[in-house]
């Protein structure tokens, strides 16, 4: 037998799978990641029209609020018995929203394209963000913190200083975007340089939904990036770790302060950071006190937690009145229906009528979560712009090699048990968020929940399965190697499969639903 060539500066007792020297080094691996990144990136930032991605309009005025030191939810007047949260916005980009945002509602022909330019969209595109503002509305995004905006917002600044016109303005804070996720997710990417659990991560930063939302003005961009560098580097100090050394100083710094942003990203996410209390104090790159164990290193776990939930708190309460704002969402005729108090009342006082909602919700919209996890790209007519099957598939195959030839993990069952546990925690807040702020009273179905809400918990997914599905391919090298290769051709062949079947429909051939 043919003895593996082992990877410089690999510790000694790694297994076979992870020392077979991969087809590229991890810096490249790493290079490539960021170069597809924002490749991709900047097609669907210029491929997708502006103001059509999801709920788009609404984050480019909280990222334009934030850019002119609007950091808190602002309420308005009341809108009668109802509470309004909002701000100043540029008129200009407003009336943009108000006339041309989003996809039509109907084509006159199945085989229209979605998307058709004309003079008056172009004209509007070119109004400077510079000028007269006006009062919008928007208290769905009213709600997020200023932070997963900062790119956003210095974008929105930039092109203000340049006297940019709202489509420039727009591809200028879309860019800024590409670039802060494709940065903050290659952090996390390298921490996984030591074990073939690398590739898994390329795989999912690479994700077609998590490349499609780097590119539109949202929150999300910089959450996944946050939610998978934290993930990544939990994941190398706790399943993946057979090391006896703690990390760096670096990657325990990066740690800590993921830890700490995560409730100013989207709020539900911070559950994530009761994943710290995985990590080994041993892990901490800090003294020991003669007798008295690793002191500083729980002092550190206990500031950050506090730190983290602190912050949690401080921006719910700041927060707290937008969610009586948000049947704004659901349209006039409706608006009424969605009364947090009330549904909180009804959640606490019917647990098994509960219980009923969420199996009759998985049960039937599991398939529409599946498909939009992998590649959702805003909306069509009334219903979601998903990518091809068949660029599903090869994520998925290419995902699924990377998981298979990959490290069994050193997770002890308590360890992987906490893991689970914090996993369907987040999934169930998830949907119980969006079940108090979002459905009408006693709603038999949770409205609003969409795949890509679950983009940030694929990570931690696949780590969580590492130890718990032992089955894993043998670690031949030349076999090993011919699975990078295939991770290395199907991962940009899903992205490029999305970008077809979204031109398609945007601006081919349109939706063909059955009449």
């Amino acid at each position: 037998m043919v003895a593996a060539a082992r990877a410089p500066g690999l510790p000694p007792d790694l297994p076979p799978e992870d020392v077979v020297r991969s087809v590229l080094r991890p810096r490249t691996v790493v290079a490539l990641f960021a170069g597809l990144s924002v490749l991709f990136g900047a097609v669907f930032a210029l491929m997708v029209p502006v103001a059509w991605g999801p709920d788009e309009g609404a984050h480019f005025h909280r990222a334009f609020q934030v850019s002119e030191g609007g950091l808190a939810p602002e309420r308005l007047p009341d809108d009668g018995p109802y509470p309004v949260y909002g701000g100043e916005a540029p008129a200009s980009a407003t009336r943009f929203i108000g006339g041309f945002g989003g996809p039509p509602g109907s084509t006159e022909h199945r085989s229209d394209p979605l998307f058709v330019p004309s003079e008056a969209r172009r004209q509007a595109l070119a109004e400077p963000l510079n000028g007269e503002t006006v009062t919008a509305w928007f208290p769905n995004t009213a709600a997020y913190s200023p932070v997963p905006y900062l790119p956003a917002a210095l974008g929105a600044r930039l092109a203000a200083a340049a006297d940019l016109g709202v489509g420039g303005a727009w591809t200028l804070m879309r860019m800024l975007q590409v670039l802060s996720y494709t940065a903050v997710a290659a952090v996390g990417l390298w921490s996984l340089r030591r074990t073939r659990f690398f590739w898994v991560g390329f795989c999912v930063a690479l994700l077609p939904t998590a490349l499609y939302q780097s590119a539109v003005i949202s929150a999300d961009s910089v959450t996944n990036a946050v939610v998978f560098t934290f993930t990544a580097l939990v994941l190398r100090a706790t399943v993946l770790d057979r090391s006896p050394e703690p990390v760096s100083r670096a990657e325990l710094a990066v740690l800590l302060v993921g830890a700490t942003a995560l409730p100013l990203m989207k709020p539900t996410y911070v559950i994530l950071s009761l994943l710290l209390l995985a990590v080994p104090l041993r892990k901490y790159p800090l003294p020991r006190l003669a007798g008295r164990g690793p002191v500083p290193a729980a002092l550190l776990l206990g500031g950050c937690l506090v730190l983290t939930f602190g912050a949690f708190a401080w921006w719910m309460w700041l927060a707290s009145g937008t969610a009586e704002a948000m049947g704004l969402l659901r349209g006039a005729a409706e608006r009424h229906t969605v009364r947090p108090g009330d549904q909180l009342a009804f959640v606490l006082g019917e647990p098994l009528a509960v219980l009923g909602v969420a199996a009759r919700t998985i049960l039937t919209l599991d398939w529409v979560y599946a498909a939009s996890f992998v590649s959702q790209m805003g909306y069509g007519l009334g219903e979601n712009v998903n990518g091809p099957f068949i660029g599903a598939v090869c994520w998925l195959v290419a995902a699924g090699a990377a998981f298979f030839h990959g490290p069994r993990g050193v997770a002890s069952r308590r360890l992987t048990a906490w893991f689970a546990g914090v996993l369907l925690l987040n999934v169930a807040a998830i949907f119980g968020t969006l079940y108090l702020s979002f459905a009408p009273v006693e709603s038999g179905i949770v409205n609003g929940v969409q795949g890509r809400y679950f983009v940030p918990l694929a990570l931690l997914l696949l780590g969580t399965l590492v130890p718990l599905v032992r089955a894993r391919f043998p670690a031949a090298p030349a076999a090993l190697r011919r699975v990078d290769t295939m991770i290395l051709v199907l991962v940009p062949l899903s992205a490029v499969l999305a970008v077809a079947g979204y031109a398609t429909v945007m601006h081919v051939t349109g939706h063909y639903a059955l009449p």
